[in-house]
């Protein structure tokens, strides 16, 4: 028998409303998600790849049911959850759980280790106090690999590395079926970022989990993701598995991004053509008209400046939108 994808999202829109309409003038709205369409099977990572203000922490936020669609469905485990509320809501918020991006903030100071974990079991009705949680609390901090006394202690007596651990085992209080992680290592030393996505992946060898992992260095998207899915200005316009994307993109833009990567060795560094986009960002309040990309790109054609183009696949598992390539 055949499992549903964890997670499925139908040409996800959420919207924001930045003026207000008058009389004589309608409300003005940006999209910051456009018809965004894709789906995780259990035990998969999807890599949501972009730069600042494509919209990825957003369809985060959505899929968590933190912000309202605009449009679109949203799916867990083959149910449709878009307009869930109340107490299913609650109860499925129990099975999808997020890693926030800053382990200073994310943490409340003033708590305990062992009360930060536990939290969430109390929350939804696991356990009655913090001491019946004290076991499982231990375990969890255990598995991420945390100091023996880390439960007695405050988050100021530790690393950002470290208090990310902690974060991850909140999220693993719950044994969610999914987590979402919003750069969940961009925070942190290079040397550390290595150790915590390793951590991620041996979590999830060992319960399955799947993710979302946003995030826009593409170096520690590739270690852990088994697909790779390009944003740009609110669009997906490249999914494909990891490998793919590295040796054969499609978009112009990915494209850009994978040029922007850079090699340890400065002879083959040296040598390779920088590809970088033409013109500024593109307004979301405002967007141009067809191909999002097409005002920064050196392959626009007429077709591209009117009609946008459909995510078609160019090979088994790889899909982009793009009219010339």
């Amino acid at each position: 028998m055949t499992l549903p994808p964890t997670l499925s999202v139908e040409n996800l829109t959420v919207s924001y409303p930045v003026r207000a309409g008058t009389f004589w003038r309608p409300p003005t709205f940006l999209t910051a998600v456009d018809e965004v369409t894709f789906a995780i099977a259990p035990g998969e990572t999807l890599g949501l790849v972009g730069e600042s203000g494509s919209g990825k922490t957003t369809v985060g936020r959505a899929v968590m049911r933190r912000v309202n669609t605009s449009a679109g469905r949203i799916f867990f485990r083959g149910e449709e959850i878009t307009q869930m509320e109340g107490e299913p809501l609650r109860k499925l918020r129990a099975r999808m759980q997020l890693v926030l991006q800053d382990p200073y903030t994310s943490l409340n100071p003033r708590m305990r280790i062992a009360d930060i974990v536990a939290e969430p079991l109390l929350v939804h009705g696991r356990v009655k106090n913090t001491s019946e949680a004290r076991d499982h609390v231990r375990a969890l901090l255990d598995l991420v690999g945390m100091p023996a006394d880390a439960h007695l202690r405050y988050p100021h007596s530790f690393s950002g590395g470290q208090r990310q651990r902690v974060g991850i085992a909140r999220a693993l209080a719950l044994e969610p079926d999914l987590i979402v992680a919003d750069e969940p290592v961009s925070a942190l030393d290079v040397s550390v970022q290595a150790q915590v996505v390793n951590l991620l992946q041996d979590i999830q060898q060992r319960m399955g989990l799947s993710y979302l992992f946003i995030a826009h260095d593409l170096s520690v998207v590739r270690h852990i993701s088994h697909r790779i899915a390009i944003m740009y200005a609110g669009r997906i316009v490249e999914i494909a598995p990891r490998e793919r994307v590295f040796a054969a993109p499609v978009h112009p833009y990915t494209k850009t991004l994978l040029s922007a990567v850079p090699i340890p060795d400065p002879k083959i560094q040296r040598t390779r053509k920088r590809l970088i986009p033409l013109g500024e960002p593109v307004d979301l309040a405002n967007p141009p008209p067809g191909c999002r990309f097409q005002t920064r790109c050196a392959f626009a054609t007429d077709q591209c400046r009117v009609t946008s183009p459909p995510l078609l696949e160019r090979s088994k598992g790889h899909v982009a939108a793009c009219w010339n390539f």
